[in-house]
């Protein structure tokens, strides 16, 4: 397996299991009436500490350094990062304009900010999962 496509599945697994975990102690703690301030910033600052060390982890687990080193960009590679990252690209923009454009007039506050997370998470996935079909499958075209 590449490099590139062991991170993809690292990568990918844990966003999914951080995300979904976060929402659900969001929709969890939301249907409790001792809601605060302090625990929704912990809850965020918890699931984005655990983002970060998982990416980073998963970037030291895929590979070793002399791997890393000697592995260049293929014309494939390029391929498959330019079409995920457009998709994902378009997938982040459009959850941005619900976010930034449409829900003002509707939400405020931290119905905002999960709505921003999950746009973010969603544009991650789409980019991630496009990599790996690429790497499985190949692009055509």
């Amino acid at each position: 397996m590449l490099t590139r496509e062991r991170f993809a599945w690292s990568w990918l697994s844990g966003l999914i299991v951080v995300s979904v975990a976060y929402f659900i102690a969001v929709a969890n703690h939301e249907s409790a009436s001792t809601s605060t301030e302090l625990t929704k910033i912990g809850m965020l600052a918890a699931a984005l500490s655990a983002l970060a060390v998982i990416a980073l982890v998963a970037r030291v687990a895929s590979g070793n350094k002399e791997e890393r080193r000697q592995v260049q960009m293929e014309e494939s590679d390029r391929q498959i990062e330019a079409r995920s990252s457009a998709a994902a690209y378009y997938v982040l923009m459009g959850g941005m304009i619900v976010v930034g454009f449409v829900m003002p007039f509707s939400a405020s506050g931290w119905k905002l900010v999960h709505a921003a997370f999950f746009a973010v998470v969603l544009a991650e996935v789409v980019h991630y999962a496009m990599v790996l079909i690429g790497y499985r499958r190949g692009f055509s075209g």
